[in-house]
């Protein structure tokens, strides 16, 4: 019986990591069909994206919310795999390329695509470059996964996350679909309909620059490893990380959108992080 535990054990991780990267494929496949085919395949022939009536709308929004909880799901399985790698005491070569793989997939793919799809549909007037902006974030999320393997190899290991981690972009876009999902469903939100839509394409360009940009960066990002080790930055971590959900809450509260919340939090996070980390001493 012990033998049989342990041999399921090794296949747990791997499990879990292949849930992620099956997430974001789900996701991909599902901007192409639903919600994003039919109205982009709209705006190819020249009907108006908001002529679909409002029922059609909200199924979109529907849309839009079932492709972010499987999304976050992935997410999840990302945060598992590794706590059940070292449950399973493994720490081979294959798990870490594999995760990383998976990663570049959920965290930069399909965003990128997600980004292009939703640039299609809720801002058919921009000029057509623009529109493949998101692109940016597979770029990132393939070097910095690949930087990342190489100084695990090598052995170099830093203080917190060397740049902005690549789930962390993916839970930027994440939000982004929130905000799309809730507002196609209620209609209006904050500024009664301009608020969701300003949100959504302001997010998508800081989706598609500043989150690239902070992955491939060397800016000191904050990690939740390591408690125990240094009283004195486990207590400003903890205050920061409350902090966080604290404005996340106001804003979702306030904005009426979770997922506002959500990139509050995130923009707080990649700002302010990097100066408590760097209290770790």
């Amino acid at each position: 019986m012990y033998i049989r535990t342990m041999s399921a054990k090794k296949y747990v991780a791997n499990a879990l990591t292949m849930g992620n990267l099956l997430s974001g494929v789900l996701v991909i496949v599902g901007v192409f069909i639903w919600p994003y085919g039919a109205s982009v395949q709209g705006h190819l022939d020249a009907e108006p994206f908001y002529e679909y009536g409002a029922l059609a709308q909200e199924w979109l929004g529907w849309g839009m919310l079932a492709l972010a909880g499987i999304w976050l799901l992935g997410q999840l399985f990302d945060l598992l795999d590794g706590i059940a790698a070292r449950w399973a005491g493994l720490d081979g070569a294959m798990g870490t390329q594999l995760d990383s793989i998976a990663d570049a997939v959920s965290s930069g793919v399909t965003p990128a695509v997600v980004g292009v799809m939703m640039l299609h549909a809720w801002a058919p007037a921009i000029p057509v470059p623009l529109k493949f902006l998101p692109l940016t974030m597979a770029m990132a999320a393939a070097y910095r996964l690949a930087r990342f393997n190489v100084e695990t190899a090598a052995g170099q290991s830093t203080s917190g996350f060397s740049g902005m981690p690549a789930p962390a972009g993916a839970l930027w876009w994440i939000g982004i679909l929130l905000v799309g999902a809730q507002y196609e469903m209620q209609g209006s939100w904050g500024l009664y309909g301009l608020g969701g839509i300003f949100t959504v394409l302001v997010a998508i360009f800081i989706g598609s620059t500043l989150i690239p940009w902070w992955m491939v960066s060397r800016r000191s990002m904050l990690d939740l490893k390591g408690w125990g080790e240094n009283p004195g930055f486990d207590r400003r971590r903890a205050i920061f990380l409350g902090a966080i959900v604290t404005a996340g809450g106001v804003s979702a509260f306030f904005g009426r959108a979770l997922g506002l919340g959500m990139l509050v939090g995130l923009l707080l996070y990649a700002l302010g992080g990097a100066y408590i980390q760097k209290t770790n001493r």
